[in-house]
């Protein structure tokens, strides 16, 4: 699940820092920003996989916010720069808007302006990605903004589209306004005033140079593959009907068997690997809805028995889903 969605590999240098800065030692996340530059493009898989082992080894309800507020202009590659070199804050989120795929290939943003303010809000196009990837990008981009005009920004409003967590207090005073959850969308909105809030170091010429480099950045990224998002829609529906075949789900979309095997080929990828990507991907947003008990889910997992659920799981995250709900 979630193929073909990317962030630019400059993000692993937050996470990086994050864990440096509190002393633990995760050898994914060291090797991933070893391996991958700033210029490279890194799946959301990989992305989540190692949000995860963090909060694994790190005891903090609130991990996205905390992750978040180590973001550096250097974390967002040219996009950061470009936005540092705008006048206002206004101007500076609007040409983030236009240039996000450069860091942030998921969920888009979209930026809404009425009298009252500028309202931010992400969709769900492809998918729930889970609270921790939504919260450490949501926090990511608050700080940033702090950064590029040094003084305090207190939005007037934020809401996310995932369950509702324990401590609700915890973002209410991260965000310094009211935070609500199970919205449709996820909403963030500034007040009018902080739209004319000027930049420190804002540069014309510099801004102009590098909207330049940003749109021919944008011009090369890949498009969505339609075909791997209607696989990924059509596997989670099988999901909940049992485990998926393949010649079932070629039967969802209206392929033959031979057919799906070929365009699988193609790709480079393998029935069963997308199979299990799905799925532990999706336990980990099951196990966020509280109302959902464990042979729901695995139910949902396609799973006959709970216990095979609990076997996978724990394949999958060194822990059982019951000890990783507990920690959420």
């Amino acid at each position: 699940m979630f193929k073909g969605l990317f962030l630019t590999g400059s993000m692993l240098g937050m996470l990086g820092d994050f864990i440096h800065e509190k002393g633990v030692h995760i050898p994914e996340v060291d090797d991933a920003v070893a391996q991958y530059g700033t210029q490279a493009r890194i799946s959301l898989q990989l992305w989540s996989s190692l949000l995860q082992k963090i909060s694994t080894a790190v005891n903090d309800p609130a991990l996205g916010l905390a992750i978040g507020q180590r973001i550096a202009p250097r974390h967002v590659g040219v996009l950061g720069y470009l936005v540092l070199s705008c006048q206002t804050l206004g101007q500076a989120l609007l040409r983030f808007a236009r240039y996000q795929r450069l860091v942030y290939d998921v969920n888009p943003f979209s930026v809404h302006m009425d009298e009252q303010g500028m309202e931010l809000r992400w969709g769900i196009d492809y998918g729930k990605p889970g609270s921790l990837v939504d919260e450490t990008s949501i926090a990511a981009l608050f700080n940033f903004l702090h950064i590029l005009t040094n003084q305090p920004l207190h939005p007037s409003f934020v809401s996310f589209v995932n369950p509702k967590p324990k401590n609700c207090q915890v973002y209410s005073d991260y965000f310094h306004c009211p935070v609500e959850f199970e919205d449709t969308v996820t909403r963030v909105r500034f007040p009018a005033a902080y739209l004319e809030a000027p930049l420190l170091h804002s540069d014309p010429t510099l801004l102009e140079l590098l909207s330049q480099q940003a749109e021919s950045l944008l011009v090369v990224l890949p498009k969505a593959d339609a075909f791997e998002e209607k696989l990924q829609q059509i596997m989670v529906q099988c999901l909940h009907e049992g485990e998926p075949t393949l010649p079932a789900v070629a039967a969802y979309m209206a392929l033959s068997t031979r057919t799906l095997q070929r365009r699988l080929q193609e790709r480079g990828l393998i029935f069963q690997d997308i199979l299990e990507d799905t799925r532990r991907e999706l336990a980990v947003r099951y196990l966020e809805d509280k109302s959902l008990s464990l042979t729901d889910i695995a139910l949902l997992l396609g799973y006959s028995e709970q216990s095979a659920f609990n076997r996978a799981f724990k394949r999958w995250y060194q822990q059982p889903p019951k000890v990783y709900r507990k920690a959420l």
